[in-house]
């Protein structure tokens, strides 16, 4: 069962070491995030614990080594091998991580999400003419 649809939320970082999205939560499935509360702002975990009040919670270890930068669809996440709580605790939500060496990824300061390219689906593809010659 999918989530419903939740619209835009804006989530506020507030510790500089997480400076971006893909570095203090990581989606798990259409109801599952895990997250690291530390790196939000006080309005910004209430509203992850509103939405996703089985997330999964992330130690500072965790997310120092971007553990929450991984890849999931829906039931394997292809993440670091460097975060064993968090892979505890994707195993035991019923999750199946797959660990991977990222240590010479990491540091330049990217995890398993800076290795990936998003392709989406679009309902309606515009058509290519054909070149005049």
């Amino acid at each position: 069962m999918a989530h419903p649809a939740i619209g835009v939320r804006t989530l506020e970082l507030v510790d500089p070491r997480f400076y971006h999205l893909d570095t203090a939560p990581g989606v798990l499935d259409d109801r599952t995030i895990a997250y690291h509360p530390a790196a939000f702002s006080a309005r910004s975990r209430r509203l992850l614990d509103e939405l996703f009040p089985d997330a999964i919670i992330a130690t500072d270890a965790d997310a120092a080594v971007l553990g929450l930068n991984l890849v999931s669809d829906g039931l394997d996440v292809v993440m670091t091998d460097r975060a064993p709580h968090l892979e505890a605790e994707l195993r035991e939500a019923g999750f199946r991580p797959v660990t991977v060496d990222l240590s010479e990824l990491l540091k330049g300061g990217g995890g398993v999400k800076c290795c990936t390219l998003e392709l989406q689906e679009t309902r309606s593809c515009p058509t290519r003419s054909s070149p005049t010659v």
